[in-house]
């Protein structure tokens, strides 16, 4: 009987795993840009992880699968790093190590993989984790705010600044200026059109082109693993790392309440310990933005609005928005395609608020990233949606 049961749950894992026929018409895709396009060889490779028994080499890009990556190669040299929190794996992680033109080749390594995202989902992402939520307000939000001077919106009827005008009104009670636009000493209230000004003239792995951090001619890929299918295809990487097994029991749901612990966690963490972001913000307003970036992003029922409580506790506060988070989120699996459609629309109303000049330059800076990952299905959509409005 038990092994009947071992034998189904292998099935069943099987009917969640990438064929590795997908994963050589990947390389052969791959193959022929790198060998067609003079341009193909642009970028780098510029930090990795290795398992030298294992022979498998990842080539880390930052908002791609990278938390996940790091815990598990973190996983096959220390005991109990799976129950390490988000914060922890990154400090311990850290970016990998450099990438050794010689050394890390295929000879040592026979499997060779990186993480693809579609650059307008990873640029979103960032924005919405890096600039809306704290973690980057001191550094890259205050640095956008204060050298590029942006007061004035780069389109019309952006409808971030109104978010932000509100928000300020509800949760900022220092805040007394007429527009938010005119605050410079927090970083905290960064549009998506200042953002992507800034990011096309400010480097860091985390909006740089995937390109140009791990140039798959470069890094010589055999196995490109994109997000949009990461499940399937990470169980070969698993299996050759001794990690087999180890998503049998992962679905998309348990994926998503993970992510609201970790996210949660790590920023009531800044606001406790960070001084800057103490002083910047609010034990509300912080769940007031939390609640924001996992309805953006179709995690929770779009129509269903956050409620603030009276009390302003941290721990208070934080076990609350987590109550609202799980609701949230049973309500909007009530009706998925709803939650699909809302997470669609809220990136093109992103996206809208960038001119049509703005938008071209961004193209252009991931132009490589669209080329290299089959994405020109999707900058097609997107330029009929913006560029013809």
């Amino acid at each position: 009987m038990a092994n009947l049961q071992r034998k189904g749950a292998q099935l069943e894992s099987n009917l969640w795993r990438t064929p590795e026929a997908v994963f050589v018409e990947r390389r052969r895709r791959l193959s022929d840009i790198c060998m067609n396009d003079p341009e193909a060889q642009a970028g780098g490779v510029e930090r990795i992880f290795t398992h030298q028994s294992s022979g498998v080499i990842y080539c880390f890009v930052p908002k791609a699968g990278c938390t996940f990556w790091k815990r598990m190669f973190l996983a096959l040299n220390r005991p109990g790093v799976f129950s390490l929190d988000r914060v922890a794996i990154h400090k311990q992680a850290g970016y990998g190590r450099p990438f050794r033109k010689g050394i890390d080749d295929w000879r040592h390594y026979p499997t060779r993989f990186t993480v693809a995202r579609d650059p307008f989902s990873r640029v979103l992402s960032t924005y919405l984790d890096k600039a809306y939520l704290p973690d980057f307000w001191m550094s890259n939000m205050l640095n956008i705010v204060q050298r590029l001077k942006l007061v004035n919106e780069t389109f019309e009827g952006d409808f971030m600044r109104s978010h932000y005008d509100k928000m300020a009104a509800q949760y900022d009670p220092k805040f007394t200026a007429s527009s938010t636009s005119t605050e410079t000493s927090c970083g905290k209230y960064v549009t998506f059109a200042q953002f992507v000004t800034g990011i096309l003239e400010l480097d860091d792995p985390h909006w740089m082109p995937l390109s140009e951090l791990c140039n798959p001619c470069q890094f010589n890929v055999t196995h490109l693993i994109y997000m949009e299918t990461f499940t399937q295809d990470s169980r070969i990487i698993l299996d050759r790392l001794g990690l087999d097994g180890l998503l049998d029991h992962q679905d998309k749901n348990s994926q998503v309440h993970e992510e609201f612990d970790i996210i949660v966690d790590y920023n009531f963490r800044k606001l406790s310990h960070d001084n800057y972001v103490k002083r910047c913000s609010s034990t509300r307003e912080l769940a007031y933005r939390l609640w924001n970036n996992f309805r953006w992003r179709g995690y929770i029922d779009p129509e269903v609005a956050y409620i603030a409580p009276a009390r302003d506790e941290m721990k208070f506060v934080r076990d609350n928005l987590m109550k609202q988070l799980a609701e949230g989120r049973t309500s909007g699996l009530q009706n998925r395609t709803k939650l699909k459609a809302a997470q669609e629309e809220f990136r093109r109303q992103f996206y809208l608020t960038l001119s049509k000049d703005l938008f071209k330059k961004l193209e252009q800076k991931y132009a490589l990233d669209f080329k290299f990952y089959g994405y020109e299905k999707l900058r097609d959509q997107m330029d009929s949606s913006i560029l013809e409005r």
